[in-house]
């Protein structure tokens, strides 16, 4: 099994400003294009059986702490707190959120040796986006 704790930092994405918009709308569409342009590390810790990620981003940091399995509030980089959950498969974090407007977001985590690669996608709308993290 691969290492999952440690810090992660961007190198790129595919697709994540349309992604972005799509989900949010395009009166948000300014803040889309600067959140898909920053470079944030990711932080995975965990302590006993619960993972902590923490995301630092031009500046601000943002923590979730929760355990695989169980629903957990999540607060998101923009402020809303949306209802989550996160379960494991091998080297894989599974995440689904439940938006404010019913509609379900998924991101699978997948952790290698390098870093990790994380596949987004809306149910909704069916965008899809990967962003890329090394292993610092």
């Amino acid at each position: 099994m691969v290492q999952i704790v440690g810090k992660f930092e961007h190198e790129r994405s595919e697709n994540f400003e349309e992604y972005l918009k799509s989900v949010v709308g395009e009166e948000h569409a300014d803040k889309a294009t600067t959140f898909a342009n920053s470079k944030p590390i990711l932080e995975v810790q965990k302590n006993g059986d619960d993972f902590t990620i923490t995301v630092t981003n031009e500046g601000k940091s943002n923590t979730t702490t929760f355990q695989l399995g169980v629903t957990y509030d999540e607060t998101m980089p923009h402020g809303a707190t949306m209802k989550s959950l996160t379960t494991q498969d091998g080297d894989k974090f599974t995440t689904e959120t439940e938006l404010p407007n019913g509609n379900k977001s998924v991101r699978v985590y997948e952790f290698t040796e390098n870093g990790i690669t994380v596949h987004l996608s809306d149910e909704k709308t069916g965008a899809k986006a990967t962003r890329y993290y090394k292993r610092m």
